[in-house]
């Protein structure tokens, strides 16, 4: 609509109305206009899957680097942490030491001048290199890197030939070398020598000194050749050493051999060792790569497990925290599990109340308001005697004072036991505590205390159970799941089908309350949701679970038998014969509705069918014109849904002055609706008859006057009678009894 519109319900002088849809669809109701009220609940905060995930990654990470620290530190590489790297098999064996090479006092150029200390003076037999080693251009370390890359083979008598490396001996298949005594042939590979030489091409002299079945090994290709220093052959005639004979003593003479060192280390037969270490080296081609390359992976591993043992360690005293948690009684404060005996209502001290509406939206039922930036009693009558609204208080402005005694409450003790007959427990609203939240909690903890006692009594025999429920509704599923993790054998029995109560909501219906955990089968969360979104899950549970549920079964009668048992008197909802079920406790979770109150006049025959006591689908009576009786939350639900539906004329009867209880929404909605002329609400108005088309209301002073009401359906929404019949038959008494009266229960939706 435009600005200048108004919506056929605005009367003269209030707001113009911007958007105005006439929705028939319930589930289309989120665009209907409404006024958007505040928040009941503040958000929560919920330990859900992808916070709990990380919660313990801080914590392995600390210990998975403390582990891989620790792994290092046991499991050193060769050499240690602080060497360049791991000596070879003939430097390990001397024994050297770091100040052998490194020598600080000394003014040397590098440790590399330290070699010819135990190697002497080594030429080479080629001019290339014996100029650079003259220009100190190359020096030993070029070619035999002592941390890196100095290996080759050791012949050692009567023992298998060892392939080594800095940290790394390999032995190797024997050869035809048998020396009289140890020798080792050093061996060269391609790293050191590709800074000089082109390793690829054939015409470089290197190229004969490789195998061209070792190209792929790359840097790590050992040098074949192995003439650097001396000839394979000597001349013999040539005197060993004599340093008066210039031709000795020039640098690079293949005939020169240092007196006692070389033939020391390498025997005379070098030609021999040679070709032995050439077999060897193409046996085993490398060795460098080697070299400590298990110990990181370990290192590596021993951080890995450790992290991985912090995470699982978690989890699993997590989840056995919570298997022993469900199997031990949990502790919920005692106003949700049994309600007060007195009448409990609010009281505020204006003086120091803050107006911060904490008790306003803890209130379930709207008992409170803020008013002039305090909060006020607004709706006494609705209070249900829960203290929540006293436990939200920031400062102690709110107390909950007690009044008179409720006497239509049924006499229990702290475990819901019945006072009167031991073994027989209450749970749901039969108690007299309203919300689901509250019945699921009563129907888990009364399980809990029945597994407690038969510890003390003997087992079942027979057939019989150890817990036969009453009743599969909120109270009586979560009753079940209990039994079934503490191990008990236990049936339920219910007249209709499972969650009946929750399949009697109108088609659509919000339900809203708090979150909690069913035992068993893990967070069910009961937010705002329609009635099918919670009864699928209720649904899903139960068959999941496997529930021991017998539906449309009636409970006849329930009395306890001279030897401890309960005999249980069912029969089929539909007819048939009775039978007897035995058990050792019995929980009755009924629910408190009973049977719907019906209106205290006559309703003849023809008209029966028209006359309904609730609402499974609004949209079977699209276009018709019904009338609703009663104001409480489920008739103003009712009256909401009916409206919504299109051509339906809604018109309710209620016989208080004003909304006495309720949820705001609810009637804040129906408001809306009657000021748009959607539904027409009569006060103080009560039912006089029944007609085949019409419904006869008188309207109480002032103006007292008979109103004729056409309706094509009724619906009679005042509530229900408390099963007291069938509970004092089972030998349950009202706190009330022998005091007055007992006074009829009211469901919280009359």
């Amino acid at each position: 609509m435009s600005g200048e519109e108004r919506s056929p319900a605005s009367p003269p002088g209030e707001h113009k109305t911007l958007l105005y849809a006439n929705l028939s669809d319930p589930r289309e109701r989120t665009a209907d206009p409404r006024e958007i009220g505040r928040a009941r609940t503040v958000a929560r905060a919920v330990r859900t899957s992808d916070v709990t995930r990380f919660s313990a990654v801080f914590a392995a990470t600390i210990v998975g680097i403390v582990a891989a620290v620790t792994a290092a530190f046991v499991l050193p590489p060769p050499g240690g942490h602080a060497a360049p790297g791991p000596l070879s098999r003939p430097h390990a064996n001397a024994g050297l030491e770091c100040s052998k090479c490194h020598k600080a006092d000394e003014k040397k150029s590098s440790a590399a001048d330290s070699c010819a200390d135990c190697h002497g003076a080594h030429g080479s037999v080629r001019s290339g290199h014996a100029r650079m080693l003259a220009s100190r251009a190359m020096r030993c370390s070029t070619c035999h890197p002592i941390h890196q890359g100095d290996q080759g083979v050791t012949f050692s008598p009567g023992k298998q030939p060892v392939r080594f490396a800095p940290g790394v001996e390999v032995e190797v298949e024997q050869t035809s070398y048998f020396p009289p005594r140890s020798v080792t042939v050093p061996i060269v590979t391609v790293g050191a020598c590709k800074a000089c030489h082109s390793i690829n091409e054939p015409r470089d002299p290197i190229a004969r000194c490789l195998s061209a079945a070792q190209r792929n090994l790359g840097d790590a290709q050992p040098i074949l050749c192995f003439d650097e220093h001396e000839i394979a052959h000597p001349d013999d005639a040539l005197p060993t050493f004599d340093p008066r004979d210039p031709r000795l003593r020039k640098p690079g003479n293949p005939n020169t051999r240092s007196a006692g060192v070389c033939s020391a280390q390498h025997t005379t037969d070098r030609a021999v060792a040679w070709a032995a270490a050439r077999e060897a080296a193409i046996n085993v081609p490398v060795t460098e790569a080697r070299k400590a390359s298990g110990l990181p992976w370990i290192w590596l591993g021993s951080g890995i497990a450790g992290f991985v043992a912090v995470i699982a360690g978690v989890r699993g005293a997590r989840f056995l925290k919570g298997r022993f948690r469900s199997k031990k009684p949990g502790t919920v404060p005692a106003e949700m599990l049994k309600p007060a005996a007195q009448k409990r209502l609010p009281t505020i001290n204006t003086q120091t109340c803050i107006g911060c509406y904490a008790c306003v939206d803890a209130c379930p039922y709207n008992v409170l308001e803020v008013e002039r930036y305090v909060a006020v009693v607004a709706r006494p009558e609705a209070c249900c005697g829960l203290v929540l609204c006293a436990q939200r208080c920031p400062n102690g402005s709110l107390t909950i004072a007690s009044g008179e005694t409720i006497g239509d409450r049924p006499r229990l003790s702290d475990n819901l036991e019945s006072e009167d007959t031991p073994g027989l427990y209450l749970a749901g609203d039969v108690t007299g505590l309203p919300l689901i939240k509250n019945a699921i909690l009563q129907g888990a903890h009364a399980v809990s205390r029945i597994f407690e006692a038969s510890k003390k009594s003997p087992g079942v025999k027979g057939d019989a159970v150890d817990l036969l429920i009453v009743g599969a509704g909120p109270a009586g599923i979560s009753a079940a799941l209990r039994a079934k993790e503490l191990g008990l054998s236990y049936e339920v029995i219910e007249q209709g089908t499972v969650a009946q109560s929750i399949q009697n909501f109108p088609r659509g219906k919000l339900v809203f309350d708090q979150p909690l955990d069913l035992p068993v089968s893990g967070p069910l969360w009961l937010k705002e949701s329609t009635k099918e979104e919670l009864l699928a899950q209720w649904l899903r549970i139960v068959r999941r679970e496997q529930l021991a549920v017998i539906e449309n079964t009636r409970m006849l009668g329930v009395h306890k038998r001279d030897d401890g048992l309960f005999s249980i008197t069912t029969e089929p909802r539909d007819g048939g014969s009775a039978s007897e079920r035995r058990a050792r406790f019995v929980l009755l979770a009924i629910g408190q509705r009973g049977s719907p109150r019906r209106l205290p006049i006559e309703i003849p025959e023809e008209v029966e069918d028209r006359v309904f006591y609730h609402l499974a689908d609004a949209r079977s009576f699209a276009g018709k014109t019904a009338i609703v009786v009663g104001l409480g939350d489920v008739a103003m639900e009712t009256a909401i849904a009916l409206a919504r539906q299109p051509d339906t004329r809604v018109s309710v009867v209620y016989r208080g002055d004003d909304f006495s209880r309720g949820q705001g929404r609810n009637i804040q909605t129906l408001k809306r609706l009657v000021g748009d002329g959607k539904i027409s609400l009569y006060f103080r108005a009560n039912v006089q008859s029944i007609a085949p088309r019409h419904m006869t209301v008188s309207i109480a002073p002032p103006g007292a006057r008979i109103e004729h009401l056409p309706y094509d359906a009724v619906f009679v929404m005042i509530g229900g009678v408390a099963p007291w019949a069938t509970l004092r038959a089972a030998g349950v008494r009202t706190v009330g009894d022998g005091e007055g009266a007992t006074r009829t229960l009211l469901s919280p939706g009359a």
